[in-house]
This record gives structure tokens, sequence and C-alpha cells, in this order.
């Protein structure tokens, strides 16, 4: 049930952020600090993000089933920070920018890897199960 309500509310926050950049592109990029950027590639990442959104929102039904849409997601948000890293370094991104990876990436850390680590371990007893 847990992982259930943590993917919902995963799914509304993504799907309203990504509505948010899809709407008001320049003007989330701008208030984060963010190098500017063509509104359409602001409303591009907005897209992505109102996909992971909607995989969220399925994943929610059946967390341990599936587990692979989460991964993709955590995934997501691990390369997310290390590609701001890499452009912090690289005087690309100011620290104001950090605000969005923080509350779009590192704070989803936690939740979404422990239940696909608790998704993949029941997964594999499963499967233990049923060999010979």
């Amino acid at each position: 049930m847990r992982a259930t309500m943590i993917l919902r509310m995963a799914a509304v926050y993504n799907l309203a952020y990504g509505l948010l950049l899809a709407f008001h592109p320049v003007q989330v990029f701008h208030w984060l600090g963010m190098p500017q950027t063509p509104s359409i590639m602001i409303q591009a990442i907005g897209m992505m993000v109102g996909v992971y959104g909607l995989a969220y929102w399925i994943a929610a039904n059946d967390p341990v089933r599936y587990w692979p849409m989460v991964a993709v997601g955590l995934l997501g948000r691990t390369l997310g920070p290390i590609g701001f890293a890499a452009g912090l370094l690289q005087g690309m991104f100011v620290w104001k920018s950090a605000t969005m990876f923080v509350f779009n990436d590192l704070i989803w850390w936690w939740p979404l890897g422990k239940i696909v680590l608790h998704a993949w371990r029941n997964e594999t007893h499963a499967v233990r199960r049923m060999l010979p």
C-alpha cells in the first residue's frame, strides 16, 4: 500500500511539473536560473516528465510486477543530477538551478530505490520457487 501511495504521489508530481513546463517553459527555467533554452526544448522535457508520471501511475497498480518502469524512472532521476553536476563544473548551470534537481530527482531516490529493491527481491524469490 505504501509503495502505491508513493508512486501515485510521484505520478501526480510529475504530471503537474510536466504541465508546468509545457505551458510556462521560459518562466520556470528563468526562475530556476537555468541557461536560456528554446521553449520547444523545455516543453520536450515537460513531455518526458509527464510520461514518467504516467509510468508511475501504471506501476502503482502493481509495483512488483511493474518494477522495471520504476527502475527506468530511478535511472532518469540519477542521470539528471549527474548531468547537472557536469554542467555546474563547466559553468553552464548556477547553484540556484540545483533546486530543480533536489525536488525533481534527489527526493525520489530513497522511496523509488526501496520500491525497486523490494520488487526485485520479490521477483527473484518467485523465479527461484518456480525452478526445479
